[in-house]
């Protein structure tokens, strides 16, 4: 068994070497491998869980560079394929002076998965299958999306979803076939703005009570703030370490969501749950005092143990 199958893109963050810059005057960029179920699935390597990637990648420098990452971190890439059409997915980052970040995204090879690259026997025995919302922009990536989903949920693997809406990725704005596949996920992780979305309340605590999903648990990430969560029909929050100094925020997120998803079990408990979120918020504040999304994931040495 594989405790973590994480399936989406894998891509370019070109991140600009000045702050506070729109992307247009920024002097120059600096190549990093992201993409968030990317950075998720090495963030649980890194914490010493068995970790495997399913997408698609460019048959170029990029690409072949970003295979070569996730193998020196261990991650199992049989299901990491090489496309011959398009290039690798590029994402150019801008960051604020808070270390926030502003995407502009070229959508490449990621999105040419299909149902038949998919690695049946490598989800279906997985103890979590993750995803995101990005790879159900366009065709054929959707649709092999809905069906790992498929083969995941009958098998019995816990589902977990990242909303990680960005809008201007899709055509119409319309954040419908983004918020669809909580219907049927365990686990869902999403940010203040995204609760917002799904749910037309602009306060978290309201949001989380309005929210009507049968995930039995629902993590909302609030940043310096730490997170407000949802379990057993109670709603409870966790602050998150002081951070002197952000450098990049880009990877924050993946970050926490790694620290879950590598000790994540059901059944849970209330206190194995705020010991994990009380992880998972360290984990957050250690990525944002570096730059890049994977470069800055923590090991298991930089956690407190759980």
């Amino acid at each position: 068994m594989t405790d973590v199958v994480a399936l989406g893109e894998f891509l370019i963050d070109m991140v600009a070497t000045q702050k506070n810059v729109s992307l247009f005057d920024a002097p120059s960029f600096v190549p990093k491998a992201g993409g968030a179920p990317a950075n998720v699935i090495v963030g649980v390597r890194r914490l010493g869980k068995s970790a495997a990637f399913v997408g698609k990648v460019g048959r170029d420098d990029f690409g072949r560079g970003l295979r070569q990452t996730m193998e020196q971190e261990g991650v199992d890439t049989r299901a990491l394929l090489d496309d011959d059409e398009l290039p690798t997915t590029v994402a150019f980052v801008a960051l604020s002076d808070k270390g926030d970040p502003a995407f502009s995204f070229f959508q490449g090879a990621h999105t040419t998965l299909s149902p038949a690259d998919l690695p049946v026997e490598l989800i279906r025995s997985a103890r979590i299958f993750h995803f995101g919302s990005v790879c159900l922009v366009k065709e054929p990536a959707r649709t092999a999306t809905w069906e790992a989903l498929r083969i995941a949920k009958e098998a019995g693997v816990i589902v977990s979803y990242d909303i990680n809406w960005r809008p201007f990725l899709w055509p119409d704005r319309d954040p419908g076939r983004a918020i669809a596949p909580m219907a049927q996920a365990d686990f869902i992780k999403m940010n203040e703005a995204e609760l917002q979305l799904v749910t037309g309340e602009a306060d978290v605590q309201k949001g989380l009570e309005k929210l009507d999903v049968p995930a039995p648990l629902v993590v909302v990430t609030l940043g310096e703030k730490g997170c407000l969560y949802r379990f057993d029909g109670k709603i409870r929050s966790r602050s998150a370490p002081h951070v002197a100094e952000v450098v990049d925020g880009t990877g924050a997120g993946d970050a926490f969501m790694a620290a879950m998803l590598a000790d994540l079990r059901f059944p849970l408990d209330e206190d194995f749950l705020a010991r994990l979120t009380r992880r998972a918020c360290q984990a957050g504040a250690i990525t944002v005092t570096r730059r890049g999304a994977i470069p800055s994931l923590p090991y298991a040495r930089d956690l407190d143990p759980l």
